[in-house]
């Protein structure tokens, strides 16, 4: 990933890509982190969670996160409710809130999530398999040992 010192655009088909535990075509592209810029408090990613993709209940016990829906549909639970989440809806996810969404729509969900204070990103990556390029295509549904331990694995 390119390092960049002040501020910047991050075009559509730059980022880390990392393929998550699940179903097939489940795609995170970490696209502002501290590994390309190291002053950051942020932690910015794309999403792409396919129809019955699911993220598990959890919460954060240390800072919040922001969802922007891109398109595609899902069902957002936030502390037990149910919401749809569609496009260009905005969910501002408190901490220790708990939450989960699944992807409901035939089209993949796609959205952008902005975290702070940054980490998940580390966690992320040990959870899945970096693609080698953009065109790659996704593997076959994977388990991972990391992803099993913790409710923030997909499912």
């Amino acid at each position: 990933m390119k390092s960049f010192p002040n501020s910047v655009i991050i075009p559509a088909d730059e980022g880390t890509g990392i393929w998550q535990p699940g179903i097939k075509g489940n795609c995170i592209t970490v696209k502002v982190s501290p590994w390309n810029h190291t002053t950051t408090q942020h932690t910015v990613f794309l999403h792409e969670l396919p129809k019955g993709g699911e993220v598990g209940e959890h919460a954060h016990n240390n800072g919040i996160e922001i969802f922007v829906c891109l398109s595609g549909e899902g069902i957002l639970t936030i502390d037990g409710k149910d919401n749809p989440f569609k496009m260009h809806d905005v969910a501002y996810i408190d901490m220790n809130s708990l939450h989960r969404i699944k992807a409901i729509s035939n089209e993949p969900l796609k959205y952008m999530v902005i975290l702070t204070p940054t980490g998940l990103e580390e966690r992320l990556k040990l959870m899945g398999k970096t693609k080698s390029d953009k065109n790659e295509l996704p593997p076959e549904n994977f388990d991972s040992e990391i992803g099993k331990q913790s409710s923030h694995g997909v499912v």
